[in-house]
């Protein structure tokens, strides 16, 4: 094709991830691991679960507003454990 021919591109094209992992637990180390996967690309969809919906809320809004210069294209949360359904769970407890 002609248009292959004249325009070469620069960057590859980036592979999109289609994989979720969940963090149960929004505390200082739950955030750590969020914050890891985030910035490690890991995962196409990151869901935070957490029985306080307060601290959730406002730990899904900080990681959206930095997100805009990541890859992660979606993050959710909910105090609802059916958000672990096709995901990764993190295994990792924050007492």
């Amino acid at each position: 094709m002609l248009k292959d021919q004249l325009i070469h591109s620069l960057l590859k094209e980036e592979q999109i991830l289609q994989n979720k992992i969940t963090v149960v637990g929004v505390g200082a180390l739950g955030m750590a691991c969020a914050i890891g996967i985030l910035m490690k690309d890991l995962a196409g969809e990151l869901a935070l679960v957490d029985v306080m919906e307060d601290k959730l809320k406002g730990e899904m809004m900080d990681l959206q507003h930095g997100s805009l210069f990541l890859r992660t294209p979606k993050i959710v949360s909910g105090k609802d454990y059916t958000l672990l359904i096709v995901s990764n769970p993190v295994d990792i407890f924050d007492l």
